[in-house]
């Protein structure tokens, strides 16, 4: 008994100590999941930090893979850290075909967030990048719509 006592105290000496060390990208993952709205569960993030492009060079890029399911709904939405020079965007590929974007470059607009129905169960490649190759950093989260 005085053992449990013991390591139970122990961890409640620890654990505030821990959550005090966090970086502020946490701070930037929690509002961009908030962001996401009140509809949608969180599944994960992708924190990112890119250089600038170089001179005719294209922009560089963050590339994750995530597994979705068939007949979900999910959005990603993406949020820049303070003080972030570029603009963070994501485009989601299946098998090397771009299937959305959250920035247009004919149009130059950008959204926070896109939504996709997912019509067949498979892994997906995120791709993360900056408006015009700007270096940047920033988060990215995928969220299922309820």
């Amino acid at each position: 008994m005085k053992n449990r006592i013991l390591v139970i105290s122990l961890a409640l000496t620890i654990l505030p100590l821990l959550a005090a060390g966090q970086p502020a990208t946490d701070d930037l993952v929690s509002s961009c999941v908030i962001a996401a709205g009140e509809n949608t569960t969180y599944l994960k993030d992708f924190r990112v930090q890119l250089p600038k492009a170089a001179t005719n060079a294209s922009a560089p890029v963050h590339k994750a893979n995530m597994y979705l399911m068939k007949n979900m709904k999910y959005r990603f939405s993406v949020c820049d850290a303070p003080g972030s020079h570029g603009e963070l965007y994501i485009t989601l590929y299946d098998q090397g075909k771009e299937l959305i974007s959250s920035y247009n470059p004919g149009t130059g607009r950008k959204f926070s967030s896109v939504d996709f129905i997912c019509n067949k169960t498979g892994l997906y490649t995120i791709w993360y990048s900056f408006v015009g190759g700007e270096q940047g950093s920033g988060v990215g989260v995928v969220c299922m719509i309820k």
